[in-house]
């Protein structure tokens, strides 16, 4: 006799003789048996959600098994059934197969095939089962781990994204399925992407590699990327997408790599501003000298005044530079941030006059306090402004908004200044915050890169948007605390 786990089976038979007979044998080998007379009986029955395989006659009072099947299919999706018939009819029997049954049995039962079939089925389950906890754990892992999942079907769109992957880019498991992954990734990116499967295509490792996406929320980061072939998941080919979030190595790298690049730029330009300045005091007495000695001569004092004039420009940009590469020691408190903007609005008093420019607020939280160091983020503040002003026109307003916001998880405030003057071109816009870049006719092209250092140094971020202004607007982003 074939040894079967006890399996809860539910029988539809309206013979009453042959049901107990079923009934007799299934029980005999430990089975839990419910025994009903029709599909309708079954499906009221309390223990219907239990059963792991359903005994069928192919013909009951409901109608034939054929057209049964699917109604039990869509109850218990789950349960095999076994369907058992007094009259061969090889069509009916294919049917019944093809429209989920597991297993064709003829009338009078054989008691030994009945074991035989209900092994094959009992075996049948234990494998799915095993398949089932296998998944559940498979995916309970990666659902745990702090990289981003994602699986790609055959036509390389998403067919799952893990919990890390839909909190990292801002989409939600809903939006992302069906996706490509092309939809992170710039043009370059996907190039490289689109490299790495076709390597996989050609049965080829996969190298790993660093890849910029881009999230919902516009934000940038590097994902250092393992692409592997699955060869079953759920029935059919795939490709499992393992990234591990570098975005933090790669700027501690770049800070650390701009760090000793400003020293070595601090020490050139320490050293020549120390002999430029000696150079520039023996230039300064002589034409303090030389303005003596050209008295009651307009012509030649103006030509004298102008060399003076360029004199204290050189050694401004002396200082300047000496600035941009000196290392930032933020002093920080606690310190209402509209304070200090409206601190330094009125320390440029004399600039701004001139055009008469006015200065409107927005501000939506009344707590605006963050961890800062005042006079850092005044000077970001005094950049910022001083270039809306010399854009202005006579009369203009400048916009100051403050909202609360969310950065890399914590909480900060977003401050926007937003002026009236012509807007920056894409060009500009890009490249704003580089060092030594300006559209002035003067100047070193320091003053925005240093405050991006600056704001950077809060562990808060800087960027330009051209959203709701019709002249430029800058964006700056701060943490409330330094934790």
């Amino acid at each position: 006799m074939l040894e079967v786990t006890p399996l809860r089976i539910l029988v539809i038979e309206d013979d009453e003789d042959t049901r107990a007979n079923l009934q007799d044998i299934l029980e005999l080998d430990d089975h839990h048996v419910i025994a009903v007379s029709s599909v309708k009986e079954a499906l009221a029955h309390t223990e219907l959600m239990l059963t792991s395989v359903i005994v069928l006659d192919r013909r009951l009072p409901d109608g034939n098994a054929e057209d049964l099947i699917p109604q039990l299919k869509r109850s218990l999706p789950y349960a095999d059934i076994i369907v058992v018939t007094g009259h061969a009819d090889v069509e009916s029997a294919i049917l019944a197969l093809q429209r989920g049954a597991a297993d064709y049995i003829l009338k009078p039962i054989n008691p030994d095939i009945l074991r035989a079939s209900l092994a094959r089925t009992a075996k049948q389950i234990a494998l799915r089962s095993a398949k089932e906890r296998s998944e559940a754990n498979f995916r309970e892992l990666i659902e745990a781990v702090d990289f981003m999942v994602v699986i790609l079907g055959q036509d390389h769109k998403i067919t799952y994204s893990n919990r890390f992957a839909t909190e990292l880019t801002g989409y939600s498991p809903a939006e992302l399925l069906g996706q490509s992954s092309s939809m992170f990734l710039e043009r370059d990116s996907q190039s490289r992407v689109e490299t790495q499967l076709q390597r996989l295509r050609h049965g080829q490792r996969a190298l790993e590699q660093e890849i910029l996406i881009r999230c919902r929320n516009g934000e940038e980061r590097w994902i250092l990327w393992n692409v592997r072939f699955l060869k079953d998941f759920e029935g059919s080919h795939a490709l499992i997408s393992v990234g591990h979030d570098v975005t933090e190595r790669r700027r501690l790298e770049h800070r650390a790599m701009q760090a000793e690049r400003l020293a070595a730029i601090g020490q050139m330009v320490t050293g020549l501003a120390h002999e430029s300045r000696n150079a520039l005091q023996r230039s300064q007495a002589c034409l303090e000298s030389l303005i003596d000695e050209l008295d009651g001569q307009p012509e030649a004092l103006e030509l004298v005044a102008r060399i003076q004039r360029a004199q204290h420009h050189l050694h401004h940009l002396y200082e300047e530079v000496r600035g941009y590469a000196a290392p930032i020691v933020l002093r920080r408190e606690m310190c209402p941030i509209n304070r200090v903007w409206q601190d330094t609005w009125a320390n440029l008093e004399v600039a701004r006059c001139k055009k008469r420019l006015t200065l409107r607020e927005e501000v939506d939280p009344d707590n605006l306090e963050c961890s800062v160091d005042p006079l850092a983020l005044e000077q970001v503040f005094r950049n910022i402004f001083e270039n809306a002003i010399h854009v202005s026109r006579e009369g203009d307003e400048l916009l100051v908004k403050c909202c609360e916001t969310t950065f890399r998880g914590r909480p900060a405030l977003e401050t926007t200044i937003c002026d009236q003057g012509p807007g920056l071109k894409p060009e500009q816009a890009a490249r704003i915050f580089e060092p030594f870049y300006t559209t002035k006719t003067q100047g070193t092209g320091l003053g925005m890169a240093i405050v991006k250092r600056i704001v950077e140094a809060h562990g808060g971020h800087i960027e330009v948007r051209q959203r709701n202004c019709p002249g430029a607007e800058i964006v700056v982003i701060l943490p409330r605390t330094d934790e």
